[in-house]
């Protein structure tokens, strides 16, 4: 049986949310709070992942791959760190 290795969901939904206070210019913890007002999932407005988008695929080196499971990804933080896990796991078997 092969072992998963790289970041798990949790710490990509943590980058995820530094970076979105970053870029918004707020604190980690007011953002976090205002995405868990939406529920477990934080859900985000697409255009707000996307913004962010390159700068996640740079902290953890890879290529979010333009397809429709990527584009549903984009409603929320969690959706979106599974894919983002996802492509870290394939690149970590190539």
């Amino acid at each position: 049986m092969q072992s998963i290795t790289g970041p798990t969901v949790e710490e990509i939904v943590d980058v995820i949310v530094r970076l979105l206070a970053d870029e918004q210019g707020e604190p980690e913890a007011d953002v976090r709070d205002a995405l868990e007002e939406g529920g477990w999932e934080l859900p985000i407005d697409s255009l707000r992942i996307v913004e962010i988008l390159t700068r996640v695929e740079q902290e953890f080196g890879v290529e979010v791959a333009p397809d429709v499971d990527s584009a549903r990804s984009m409603r929320s933080v969690r959706d979106f760190a599974q894919v983002v896990r996802t492509a870290c796991t394939i690149g970590d078997r190539s």
